[in-house]
């Protein structure tokens, strides 16, 4: 419908290849139609890549823009997205994921209520070098039903799964089945290992050579591995996704067979399909030994029944079909190895399974046999279709008709032979012969069907002759059908009402249901409201007007639509009134004491009827009543009477008159009769414009025109200085613009007017501006390069450039201009032209949108505006969030329980961003006070408790999405509480263990440790004999027998030192007695000999880096054991960076300023000729906190 509104062309849009259309004949002040400030460009792009075509448009009001596309329509909102860019003022179309479908044109158009602007755009996809069956396989996979949904997967499976994987795709498979923790994942694959292997030798001495899945090219998938057992009659189970499953031993009949050769054992699943894919795995009696994944995506498809050779008569059907294992939805049909496409000589089905395939060759010539295939991309099928040629064919076939009820219709075809026997059939099994209003005939080799269409004649024929055929479908069409009479009344004779009255119009129609019928009034379609009724029922339409009135008027038209056509019927309706008013103002003509004449316009509408009079009343000021003074005809618009009285003033007022009835009066203003009065001065002339040979004037009606119309004007000149005045005309000048010629180039001249009337010259105007004779100065031309150069939120600032002097005069200074986005009104930035080429515009609301634009200006005028390409926003230049970091800004914060907890975090961004705060991702507790000012925010916790520990984060984001974020440790701590009480043991001769109940503070702290002092009884002084431990057990040695000691145990962290916990009573270390000889018998020694036993294990050690760690154990054994470290198998005898004791079966391992390299499990190993004991412990290294 917009194709049909333009009713004016507008010239060319100043971008190239814009087309702009307009809708009205006037468009009012200040709109404008829409045109395109940057149009979209032609994109050439590769295959996969996503394109996106650009456009900023202008037009008041705003337009609205559409994108259409030439081949299809866009309804795919994944694949078509349209949106519009504030910042930019730019409409967007994004074509994501391009295929070769989109090269196309694409139409952009603009569109408001006063015209359109419409331009295109090219896009051209370069495909990659692929083969041209690819092409349409990607027609075909709209046929892909939808995935079917992933199995689930018992996480058992997936961690036996990594268990037998490559380390290269540990990651590939944690990504597949969503395991994020990647430490934690190694840690228990580690475990895992060692468990398995534990359990494995129960069964297995060795499992090598281990090669998962391969699918090959007969769709037979393999895997094997080498495997000693220890029982050859251990049972080999399979799995699959958890189920057990049977299988067969060297038989490739069945679907899982194993295939054993001495120690290897080769799996193989047979005969692929897409049900196969899932997680095999392997075990002896109970125990996990192997485990291997099949993939969906690596499973071929083959083919279960291929295509076998088809026969077929010349002009019959030919049917290939054939049947996969799996699925295929883009599989391609060839002919003669080029590909063959879904239309009227082809039919191209798959089953919903996507297992069958069948392709029907219609119509067979002899010149479609030949080699036709399915190509499924990993293998093919192919067989010949042989037709055979029949003594009878076909010259010319039916075709399809469309035939309207009621009218006669021909079928035809024509044989090769006319001494044949032919047999005509409708729906396949009724005989045309004997069916009504049918008649055959036969021209030598041609033959006809003819008959008048009926609904019933509707269906599909075929006319059969000697083993050939061809067939046709008739459809009947019923179109809406008005009787012709009527049509053409309603064309010649207009349907006329008289005003208030109804209009009623009803059209009988005939035709197929549904009928729709729609009422158009000037092309515009009418539609129900509180005036408008229209009915509609099978076989009429009826519209009805209630209360017509003048605007009721004109061209209607209705349209009757089916599925058979459409049909339009016009009519004119007229509806009839009085006339209205007459065209104001009413003007005295002339006025005195004796008389006045009045003229006034006839009015512009004269009601449906010629105006065949006007009435012409008057009333006397500061009376009531009316007078008809007289009539005129109705050519006569001037009236004169001399029914007045001198110095009365009077009003007067005239009707139109038509056959309906009087106008409204058209009233004059007061009118004196009194002596004749002259006008009074005009305002000064205004200068139009100025040259070397002329100078054009314009003027305005003097406000007071005295008692009579105004005549004419007399204009005068003078030269610049002088006091004489010259008229310029020997008449009076009627119009109110004149040029002024006879003049000298060069000088200066000023001009005035006087008003003529009945009465005589009114007085002068005062004199014009002055103004040269001379030739105008060229306006300048536009500025350059227009740019902002800062903004803030009152104020922004702007560069540009002089004009170019090819373009006009020379600027002598600028105007800016500015106007908010929501209004249409320009308004200066200053009132003196500026002589800079820079500016600030201040007094700017914050954050609003404005347009900005910058004119040149000389004596010649202003040059043309240079505007900005888009709205401008009051804010300051946008700063991406950014932190100032600095040594305030620390990563870990220990406070202690009770005192404040104060962050400052400035940071820079523009404009201000939000700024959210979290602990440990959640919003802070209600005891936390934020504030954010100026390029700083503050946390402030008055009080810290223990609970206030935690993991704190600031983020800060702007309008546009942009973040950044700092995160902090805080650890709220405190002198920590006194261990419990000690406890004391002596095992080892000079050695004493002393063991302490724990800090209370170990509940909330993680960085406590222990301090072990001992003191001699018979001094006061302590000495500090263990530090930093972690555990509740140290064990002390090199006492001295017989000497009594005080133990101490104090708790630290990082705020202090506990109290100390300490033994009351001194232990006395027990002395060894001089050895008393006494000579006795000799006698057989008892046998000590026993193997290395531990008495005291390795405990797990947790040590932060850069201390030291101490490890210690205690062993016995006769003789006297080896001792041995280990690190992840690793001996660390040679190692220099480990120094190891053993006094007395007590063994430590000091390891000096840990590190992450130091963090595994460590082992001790004692052996003597009686054999061996092993003791393990892990140790981790933790990351200090400050």
């Amino acid at each position: 419908m917009e194709s049909c509104r333009a009713v004016k062309p507008r010239k060319k849009s100043a971008i190239p290849g814009v087309t702009i259309k307009q809708f009205v004949e006037v468009i009012p002040k200040g709109c404008s139609t829409p045109d395109f400030e940057r149009k979209p460009i032609t994109l050439t792009l590769q295959e996969g890549k996503n394109a996106m075509f650009r456009a900023v448009v202008k037009g008041e009001p705003p337009p609205k823009v559409i994108w259409k596309r030439k081949k299809e329509e866009m309804n795919n909102p994944d694949k078509y997205q349209m949106s519009f860019n504030g910042i930019t003022n730019e409409f967007i179309l994004q074509i994501n994921k391009l295929t070769a479908e989109d090269t196309d044109l694409y139409h952009c158009s603009a569109v408001n209520e006063y015209g359109e602007a419409a331009c295109t755009a090219g896009l051209k996809v370069i495909q990659d070098l692929k083969k041209e069956l690819q092409d349409y396989r990607k027609m075909l996979r709209k046929r892909t039903p939808l995935p079917a949904q992933k199995k689930e997967v018992d996480m058992e499976q997936i961690w036996q799964l990594l268990l037998n994987a490559d380390r290269k795709d540990y990651e590939k498979i944690c990504l597949k089945h969503g395991i994020v923790d990647f430490r934690g994942m190694l840690r228990k694959l580690q475990q895992m290992k060692k468990d398995r292997e534990d359990k494995q030798q129960q069964y297995i001495y060795s499992v090598t050579n281990l090669k998962h899945i391969k699918v090959n090219k007969e769709g037979n998938a393999t895997f094997h591995l080498e495997m000693d057992l220890k029982n050859p009659e251990s049972r080999i189970y399979l799995y699959k996704d958890g189920q057990l499953i049977n299988y067969g031993f060297n038989d490739d009949k069945v679907k899982h067979c194993l295939r054993q050769a001495g120690k290897k054992y080769n799996f193989t699943i047979n005969h692929l399909q897409l049900e196969d894919a899932g997680v095999y795995q392997i075990k002896v009696e109970d125990v996990d030994v192997f485990s291997t994944e099949l993939e969906a995506d690596f499973i071929p498809v083959g083919f279960r029944h291929l295509l076998s050779e088809v026969h077929c008569h010349e002009q019959g059907n030919a049917i290939f079909e054939c049947s996969l294992y799996s699925p295929c939805y883009d599989a391609v049909w060839l002919y003669r190895k080029q590909p063959i496409e879904e239309n009227d000589k082809y039919k191209i089905s798959i089953s919903p399974d996507g297992l069958t395939h069948q392709l029907v060759i219609k119509n067979t010539q002899l010149t479609d046999k030949g080699t036709y295939t399915l190509d499924i991309r990993i293998c093919s099928s192919s067989a010949w279709l042989e037709v055979e040629q029949s003594h009878c064919h076909f010259n010319k076939g039916l075709s399809d008709v469309s035939a309207q009820k009621g009218k006669p219709t021909v079928l035809s075809c024509s044989l090769n032979n006319d001494q044949v026997e032919e047999t005509s059939f409708k729906d396949e099994f009724k005989p045309l012969t004997g069916l009504d209003e049918v008649s055959s005939e036969k021209y030598g080799l041609v033959h006809k069907l003819i008959d008048t269409v009926e609904d019933s004649h509707a269906g599909k024929y075929k006319f059969e002759a000697e083993g050939v055929k061809t067939e046709v479908s008739i459809l009947v069409e019923d179109p809406p059908n008005v009787d012709k009479a009527l049509l053409e009344k309603l064309m010649k004779e207009p349907v006329i009402v008289k005003a208030g009255q109804n209009a009623m119009v009803k059209i009988p129609f005939k035709g197929q249901k549904p009928v729709r019928a729609t009422w158009l009034r000037d092309g515009d379609e009418l539609l129900n409201d509180a005036r408008i009724h229209i009915d509609k029922a099978d076989s009429f339409t009826q519209l009805l007007i209630s209360s017509t009135n003048r605007k009721d008027c004109g061209d209607y038209k209705v349209k009757l639509k089916n599925e058979s056509g459409t049909l339009e019927a016009s009519l004119k309706l007229e509806v009839i009134d009085k006339p209205q008013k007459s065209i104001g103002p009413i003007e005295v003509v002339d006025s005195s004491t004796t008389g006045i004449t009045i003229q006034w316009k006839p009015p512009k509408d004269d009601g449906g009827t010629p105006v065949q009079n006007y009435i012409i009343e008057k009333q006397q000021v500061g009376r009531k009543t009316w007078v008809t003074l007289g009539e005129t005809s109705k050519n006569n618009s001037t009236f004169t009477t001399n029914k007045v009285r001198q110095d009365k003033s009077y009003r007067f007022r005239v009707q139109a008159v038509n056959a309906e009835g009087k106008s409204k009066a058209l009233e004059s203003d007061e009118v004196m009769a009194a002596t004749k009065a002259f006008p009074g001065p005009p305002v000064p002339p205004q200068i139009v414009s100025a040259n070397k040979e002329s100078i054009t004037l314009s003027w305005k009606a003097p406000p007071k025109t005295g008692n009579s119309r105004i005549l004419g004007y007399i204009v005068e000149k003078r030269k610049k200085g002088s006091n004489i005045w010259t008229s310029i005309t020997d008449l009076p000048i009627t119009d109110r613009k004149w040029m002024v010629t006879d003049l000298k180039e060069g000088l200066q001249y000023e001009f005035r007017v006087a008003a003529v009337s009945a009465t005589g010259v009114g007085e002068a105007s005062a004199p014009s501006d002055a103004v040269f004779a001379r030739d105008p100065m060229k306006p300048p031309g536009r500025v350059r390069d227009l740019k902002v150069t800062n903004t803030d939120y009152t104020s922004i600032a702007l560069a540009w450039m002089k004009p170019s002097s090819k373009e006009g005069g020379s600027a002598k200074g600028y105007r800016v201009e500015k106007r908010s986005s929501d209004s249409l009104q320009w308004t200066h930035c200053n009132t003196v032209p500026i002589g800079l080429t820079t500016c600030t515009v201040k007094g700017l609301q914050a954050r609003e949108m404005y347009f900005l634009c910058v004119k040149a200006i000389n004596e010649g005028g202003l040059g043309e505006a240079l505007a900005l390409d888009t709205c401008i926003q009051a804010t300051p230049s946008i700063v991406n969030p950014k932190f100032l970091r600095d040594d305030t800004m620390k990563n870990l914060m220990i406070i202690k329980a009770g005192n404040c907890i104060r962050v400052h975090m400035p940071f820079e961004a523009s404009p201000t961003p939000e700024v959210i705060w979290q602990k440990d991702g959640l919003p802070l507790p209600s005891r936390a006070i934020v504030s954010t000012r100026d390029g700083l925010s503050q946390l402030l916790i008055p009080s810290a408790e223990f609970s206030d520990s935690g993991l704190y984060t600031i983020i800060l984001q702007n309008e546009w999405g942009k973040k950044e974020s700092f995160s902090f440790q805080v650890q709220v701590t405190d002198i920590p509480q006194s261990p419990g009480p000690i406890l004391l043991q002596e095992k080892i001769l000079n050695t004493v263990t002393v063991i302490w109940e724990p800090s209370p503070t170990e509940k909330w702290e993680s960085n406590l440790y222990y301090v072990v002092m001992k003191r001699d009884s018979n001094k006061g002084s302590w000495q500090v004999v263990g530090d930093l431990i972690y555990t509740n057990k140290f064990t002390i040695t090199k006492l001295i027998p017989g000497r009594g000691y005080y133990f101490r145990v104090v708790a630290k962290n990082y705020m202090g030192t506990s109290d100390p916990s300490e033994t009351v009573q001194p232990w006395i270390m027990q002395k060894e007695k001089d050895e008393f000889k006494v000579r006795l018998p000799k006698y057989r020694r008892v046998n000590q000999n026993m193997p290395p036993r531990f008495l005291v294990q390795l405990k797990p050690h947790v040590v932060t880096t850069a201390f030291d760690c101490h490890m210690s154990c205690a062993v016995s054994g006769y003789p006297k054991p080896k001792i041995t470290w280990y690190k992840d198998g690793r001996n660390l005898s040679e190692d220099p960076t480990f120094f190891s004791t053993n006094d007395f079966g007590v063994c430590c391992l000091v390891i000096p300023g840990v590190t992450k390299r130091d963090e595994g499990e460590y082992k001790v190993e004692a052996t003597n000729e009686l054999g061996h004991a092993v003791s393990k412990a892990m140790l981790i290294i933790k990351d200090p906190s400050f």
